[in-house]
């Protein structure tokens, strides 16, 4: 059976309602750059979602890039509490009958731990999930399989094959997929289609993560 549960956050777990490509455009807007610029990067970041972000800022700006996510996490959080946060309808109780049933759930995010906590502390999930998974407590963000690996470890599973790895984004599946895991997820509310997620190693497509703790009660063991 399933052991282990990695959630991605925006998009798989919390509502996104545009506030990465918010945070994202406000950034621009403090670089000053040019139209052209500012459309190429837009399209990269929408590609890239799901993946670090200073990473991403890396591929675009280069030695700009730490300035770059610097102001990006400040306008995230500055868009999350102007828009408001939330999580994906039902998800907080999908995350509850995960834990009850007894797999044990860990988040994983693109974010600093600093933007990651930001968002718990919004959503008041602070004693929910306590294994909570940034890039920079990894060593590389997704699609690496850093984060997955390093929830195993924190969680002690006894196989790569009884972990699950969900999440909206190719590069959720591609990390689980690099990680070794035995279920990947692609759920629909958040980046990529079911076509793009299935292309990238998704194992089933779900609708939202409330459909999650049947899928996981009623397979097979492993």
């Amino acid at each position: 059976m399933i052991e282990l549960v990695c959630c991605d956050m925006a998009g798989t777990t919390v509502t996104d309602a545009g506030l990465v490509l918010e945070a994202f455009h406000r950034t621009i807007s403090s670089l000053n750059l040019d139209e052209a610029a500012a459309r190429s990067a837009e399209a990269y970041v929408v590609e890239t979602m799901g993946q670090s972000k200073i990473d991403v800022f890396r591929a675009l700006f280069d030695e700009r890039a730490e300035d770059a996510n610097r102001l990006f996490e400040d306008h995230f959080v500055e868009a999350a509490r102007d828009m408001g946060v939330s999580e994906i309808p039902g998800a907080r109780r999908a995350i509850e009958q995960l834990l009850d049933s007894g797999v044990t759930v860990a988040l994983t995010t693109g974010f600093s731990p600093a933007t990651r906590e930001s968002l718990i502390e919004e959503l008041g999930w602070g004693d929910l999930v306590p294994v909570r998974v940034s890039p920079a407590d990894a060593g590389r963000g997704r699609p690496a399989p850093d984060m997955v690996l390093v929830c195993a470890l924190r969680t002690r599973v006894s196989a790569m094959s009884r972990v699950c790895v969900v999440g909206d984004t190719a590069s959720d599946m591609v990390a689980g997929e690099r990680a070794g895991v035995g279920l990947r997820v692609g759920v629909l509310t958040g980046n990529d289609d079911a076509e793009r997620l299935l292309a990238n190693g998704a194992d089933v497509i779900l609708n939202s993560i409330v459909q999650l703790p049947d899928e996981i009660v009623r397979r097979p063991s492993l």
